[in-house]
């Protein structure tokens, strides 16, 4: 015969029964994972490399400067052009591309100006002897002539740089001069004002003439003492049509440009024009999809990429943004913090990263770790008058696939 418990044996099974389904009805459910992504973020003078799948975040940082040009990537950097004698202290500039997977360099640019003065005092100076690798310059040089190029912005294919060169010498007043320039990564050379404007070329010459009347009348009529500083040295300027970078303005892409100064004092700096719009040429929309929408305050950029977006917010009292990601339901994931500014991002999930490209980029934040500490920071500075036989200070060195002796690295200006 079946028994049946008690009516408050009964109850109190079902009490337990219900307290039980409860309990498990409130544990709370597992977090969503991380959103699908892969990008590498340019930020100071770093590159990030940030992978997320299956609901692990991976990320590398290396001092790298990267581009993407013609569906290839390449490392951009700088080298010094040691051109020095026993005594004369002589290091220009130079900048190159380096091919990601066939490890080639290609010299994109070279200072010119200190590689004339050393031809100029080997003249001068015929029972001079033009110094080896291992030979350290005299400490009282006669001369003292070196470069600091920057890499500023890197737009689609083209990369913008700034130039200065300080010149001491024994036979001449101190002197020094500035410019600007843009390379364009595919090609190897100097852009064109036609290759970055494309159709809006004649446009953009007729807006710079007209900048270019207005800037002159502003500092002429100028009353404050800058202005009238500048205003006594308009003869040392003159318009270079090829001393421009390429930037953007409320988010459109233009070209600003700058007249080069030569001379002493302020003479030497540049005198910059108002960036001139350039419509929306052939290669911009690339470019765009890798740069930030920045908040009115300028304290956040966010990319946003497909079901998801990538975050940095700046904290001015360091320097440095918190980088995060972001899904299509507003949920956030900190990743860490990254020096500022971050600029621009090469998206590698859309379309997916090849595995030769990925073998390769894989391989460059490998060889990174062979660079010195001084890598990551600014290129060789100008002797000073107390140490100017300290020139091989902040000598860099390269990964062994690069055959370039002396190098350095700059972030932007």
């Amino acid at each position: 015969m079946r028994s049946f418990p008690s009516i408050p044996g009964r109850a109190l099974v079902l009490a337990v029964l219900a307290l039980s389904a409860g309990c498990e009805r409130a544990a709370p459910a597992p977090p969503p994972p991380p959103p699908t992504a892969e990008f590498v973020l340019s930020a100071g003078d770093s590159s990030f490399w940030v992978t997320s799948l299956a609901g692990k975040i991976r990320i590398r940082g290396a001092p790298l400067e990267l581009a993407v040009a013609g569906g290839r990537f390449y490392e951009l950097y700088v080298a010094d052009d040691d051109r020095s004698y026993g005594d004369a202290v002589l290091v220009g500039q130079k900048v190159y591309r380096r091919d990601l997977v066939t490890g080639d360099s290609v010299l994109l640019f070279q200072d010119t100006v200190v590689s004339r003065l050393a031809r100029l005092y080997g003249r001068l100076h015929p029972d001079d002897e033009p110094l080896s690798p291992s030979d350290e310059p005299s400490d009282e040089p006669l001369w003292t002539a070196t470069s600091t190029l920057a890499i500023d912005e890197v737009a689609g294919p083209f990369v913008s740089f700034s130039l200065h060169t300080d010149v001491e010498r024994d036979d001449a007043p101190l002197w020094h001069t500035s410019r600007r320039g843009v390379l364009d990564i595919r090609t190897g050379r100097p852009a064109t004002l036609a290759a970055v404007t494309g159709k809006a070329q004649a446009d953009v010459e007729r807006a710079r003439t007209r900048v270019l009347r207005s800037t002159l009348d502003s500092v002429r009529t100028s009353r404050d003492e800058r202005g009238e500083r500048a205003a006594a040295m308009l003869s040392y300027y003159r318009l270079d049509p090829a001393s421009f970078s390429v930037t953007t303005v409320d988010g459109a892409p233009a070209v600003a440009y700058a007249l080069p100064g030569a001379g002493g004092g302020d003479a030497g700096h540049l005198l910059a024009l108002a960036p001139i719009p350039i419509g929306e040429p052939s290669w911009w929309s690339e470019a765009a999809a890798g740069l930030p929408v920045s908040s009115a305050d300028g304290g956040r950029d966010v990319w946003r990429h497909g079901t998801y977006e990538v975050v940095v917010r700046y904290d001015s009292l360091n320097g440095a943004g918190e980088l995060s990601i972001r899904d299509s339901t507003s949920r956030e994931w900190t990743l860490g913090r990254v020096p500022a500014p971050a600029t621009r991002i090469l998206w590698l999930d859309r379309p997916p990263l090849d595995s030769v490209s990925r073998r390769a980029l894989d391989r460059a934040f490998d060889e990174s770790s062979l660079y010195d500490e001084t890598v990551r920071t600014a290129s060789f500075r100008a002797p000073s008058r107390a140490r100017r036989g300290a020139r091989h200070q902040g000598r860099r060195r390269l990964p062994h696939r690069a055959a370039h002796r002396a190098v350095s690295r700059t972030g932007r200006a």
